[in-house]
């Protein structure tokens, strides 16, 4: 079973649905967490690097957007937190192309919070 996460923490999510955006920042702020909403990818890394977070939840399918390009682009910008990837379908092609990127976890959708909590403690604890 992973630890619990640690307290004081700052997570990015990127989702476009506002209603799942709000369970999970609801969730995480029970925990001490502070959740920063993108329902958009962010125009720029420097955006996301000024948030100092500690990890990021991203879905793969955006509005003029995919996640997994996201993730990319962070990589190669140096942004190298633990991210949870989900997402309700990932095609053959989106596997493959996330199949090299580190410190990455793939959540389905549906899932419960505890299920996203323990998997995002999970990414967390791997990497530290």
């Amino acid at each position: 079973m992973p630890q619990e996460i640690p307290a004081q923490k700052t997570i990015i999510v990127v989702e476009d649905d506002a209603v799942l955006f709000e369970s999970i920042r609801l969730h995480f702020k029970r925990c001490g967490w502070r959740c920063e909403w993108f329902a958009y990818a962010p125009s720029s890394m420097d955006e996301v690097r000024g948030l100092r977070a500690d990890a990021a939840l991203i879905d793969v399918n955006l509005p003029a957007g995919n996640g997994i390009d996201l993730i990319r682009s962070m990589r190669s910008s140096g942004i190298n937190f633990p991210i949870v990837v989900m997402t309700g379908y990932i095609g053959a092609a989106e596997q493959a192309r996330a199949c090299d990127i580190r410190d990455l976890q793939v959540l389905m959708k549906p899932f419960d919070l505890r299920s996203l909590q323990e998997t995002l403690s999970q990414a967390l604890y791997t990497v530290a």
